[in-house]
């Protein structure tokens, strides 16, 4: 999995923000969230009191890693869209900016053709904020991390060239089956 670099400043993240409040009320579902296509959870809107939602986030990208594969199987580039429908409550996702994931949990009274296209105006909305945020190297977010936190150009040079310990990339055991579980019990 290629680790993808992003900073979001003040204007990227005020973006976010009101295009995730239009979402949630636009498409009325319980709560929206955005999250890396690694599962960590970049923002939420909406009712999340009954869901931990940092589960979720991990949980969704867990799925969006297995289900590309799965595309890859049947010969498929990538699939875009994932919808999870359950007796009470559904997740609906998909990808945003190539990089990340929009993600709707929504219950029964909420029709999926009105999440469906809500999310596709969400998506066409936060592609081009969100394909700011991302950058190229890790120089480069240090140095956007700085400038946006106000430090001065000496400081971001020092930040720069504190490089993360690399590491092997690990292959991803097969936990469809576990993913599927675990969202089960957090939805009944």
């Amino acid at each position: 999995m290629t680790n993808i670099q992003y900073v979001l400043s003040d204007d990227i993240n005020r973006a976010v923000e009101e295009s995730m409040g239009r979402y949630l009320k636009d498409s009325r579902a319980n709560c929206v969230l955005l999250l890396s296509k690694s599962g960590h959870l970049i923002s939420q809107a909406g009712f999340t009191a009954n869901f931990n939602v940092q589960s979720i986030a991990a949980l969704i990208g867990g799925i969006f890693t297995s289900t590309q594969a799965l595309a890859k199987l049947v010969g498929e580039d990538k699939f875009k869209v994932m919808f999870q429908e359950g007796r009470s409550w559904n997740v609906y996702f998909c990808v945003v900016a190539e990089q990340f994931i929009l993600a709707a949990v929504f219950d029964k009274s909420t029709v999926v053709g009105m999440i469906r296209h809500t999310a596709g105006e969400a998506e066409r909305e936060l592609s081009p904020v969100l394909a700011r945020a991302i950058v190229a190297d890790s120089e480069q977010a240090g140095r956007d991390l700085s400038q946006s936190m106000g430090a001065q150009p000496a400081q971001a040079g020092a930040l720069s060239e504190a490089k993360a310990p690399e590491r092997a990339e690990e292959a991803l055991p097969d936990f469809n089956q576990a993913v599927e579980d675990a969202l089960s019990q957090l939805f009944s």
